[in-house]
């Protein structure tokens, strides 16, 4: 279901706030590796989805955590209500964005089919 134009603004209004918090006004390196892609809020405005992409600073530091999720969304939650004008500031609720792991997986699974392909091309001219 399509978001009405209210929700759509707000959501966008979110996404852009959030972003300048995580980039700009914290220096916690946890949540400055913290891109946000996508935000939803519920048809009520109660509450919302934060949709977070995390940069990796090496093989070690894992930025995804669910600790890390909701450390940020305390962090920002304090910051958000004084941003915007809402009657009620959405409760946040931040969450991995897998999109980009998903669509290289399936560019690997493509690539994967087109080399079997070209080897079974290959052995039938043999």
């Amino acid at each position: 279901m399509k978001p009405n134009r209210r929700i759509a603004q707000v959501n966008e209004l979110l996404r852009e706030e959030i972003g300048k918090i995580l980039i700009s006004e914290t220096s916690d390196p946890v949540l400055m590796a913290m891109t946000v892609t996508e935000v939803r809020t519920s048809p009520d405005l109660s509450s919302a989805k934060v949709f977070i992409m995390c940069r990796q600073f090496g093989e070690s530091e894992e930025i995804g955590t669910v600790e890390n999720m909701d450390y940020a969304a305390e962090i920002v939650q304090k910051k958000i209500g004084s941003r915007i004008r809402l009657k009620k500031t959405p409760h946040l609720h931040f969450v991995v964005d897998q999109a980009e792991e998903q669509a290289s997986r399936i560019e690997d699974l493509l690539n994967q089919v087109k080399d079997d392909l070209q080897d079974n091309e290959r052995d039938s001219e043999c």
